[in-house]
């Protein structure tokens, strides 16, 4: 199988059993999980977080410990991050949080549902699911799914269905010191029929594992960490061909900072103008805020520069011109 690239989209064929044993086939081991029952009707309209859930054994499994800002506030963060590069990139980006992942069996009926912790479309304009979950077989997969082991361990089993359903890139955190493994972030990358680990994202192109731990779980997020964001971001529109103007939003800022920074030269201009008359009329020491000149005209202020016989003079010359 070629590994296409991050940067093109398209719905690839992925419907039918694997041809040989793979995670679908064998019982899950979900370390730090516990199994309880649910029926396909109870699976349709849970609105609880679960790990996974098998229709042929309506068994569901759920993470053991209650959920905590420690499993959560990462997945939380990365739908922020990704929007900070989508307006640097210049295009759109869009995450789904815990969106339902489901495979379904010959009948349509549901067979196998993953919950990921995030899921991000990197091209939500051209590619993403429109129903209530993404369905493996004909929907466009998610460009990156996130999974927060804090608890937990994906490698045992999920990575195994993400690699069997081919999604093309899986981001496996260890977030924080009392986390069950040692932190770091990995990135697991298609490349043919199984994953290899990258030290970069293919879908956010240069953004190192290093790099993306350290986005995800320091508090405050350090300079370092917002520079390699823009880095990011500025690499995928170079690809792309966009810019941070083509950012709706950003484009508005910038023009409106484009328009208060020119009036206020033009009222910094003003102003020492005005002063520099005063002082050629021996009216020194004069201190005054450029605001003091806002709304009149330079011929108006000059004017009363040049008639007034000291400071408060001027003051009464300009509060009378703007009554």
């Amino acid at each position: 199988m070629t590994q296409s690239s991050p940067f093109t989209i398209s719905a690839r064929p992925r419907s039918g059993e694997p041809s040989h044993p793979l995670a679908s086939e064998t019982p899950p081991d979900l370390p730090g999980c516990e199994p309880f029952p649910m029926t396909e009707d109870e699976a349709a309209t849970y609105e609880g977080r679960i790990e996974t859930w098998d229709a042929r054994t309506r068994t569901a499994w759920r993470v053991r410990e209650p959920t905590t800002i420690y499993h959560e506030q990462p997945s939380g963060r990365l739908g922020r991050l990704a929007e900070r590069v989508a307006s640097v990139r210049g295009s759109a980006v869009e995450c789904f949080g815990s969106a339902d992942l489901v495979r379904r069996g010959p009948a349509g009926r549901p067979r196998w549902l993953l919950q990921a912790d995030e899921i991000v479309y990197l091209h939500p304009r051209r590619a993403r699911p429109w129903g209530p979950a993404v369905n493996v077989d004909e929907d466009p997969l998610p460009d990156v799914v996130l999974e927060v082991d804090h608890t937990t361990d994906v490698r045992r089993w999920k990575l195994g269905m993400y690699m069997e359903w081919c999604f093309p890139e899986i981001w496996v955190l260890v977030p924080w010191q009392e986390s069950v493994r040692t932190p770091g972030l990995t990135i697991h990358v298609r490349d043919g029929a199984g994953y290899r680990v990258s030290r970069e994202s293919l879908a956010f192109p240069g953004w190192r594992s290093e790099e993306i731990h350290r986005a995800l779980t320091e508090e405050p997020i350090s300079g370092a960490a917002w520079r390699a964001l823009e880095r990011v971001g500025r690499t995928m529109g170079a690809l792309e061909g966009t810019r941070p103007e083509d950012d709706p939003l950003t484009r508005s800022l910038n023009a409106k900072a484009r328009a208060e920074g020119s009036e206020e030269g033009r009222l910094a201009e003003r102003a020492e103008a005005v002063l520099a008359a005063l002082r050629a009329r021996g009216i020194r020491d004069f201190a005054a805020d450029p605001e003091l000149f806002a709304g009149l005209g330079l011929e108006t202020l000059m004017a009363a520069a040049l008639a007034c016989a000291d400071e408060a003079d001027f003051r009464q010359r300009i509060s009378e011109a703007r009554a």
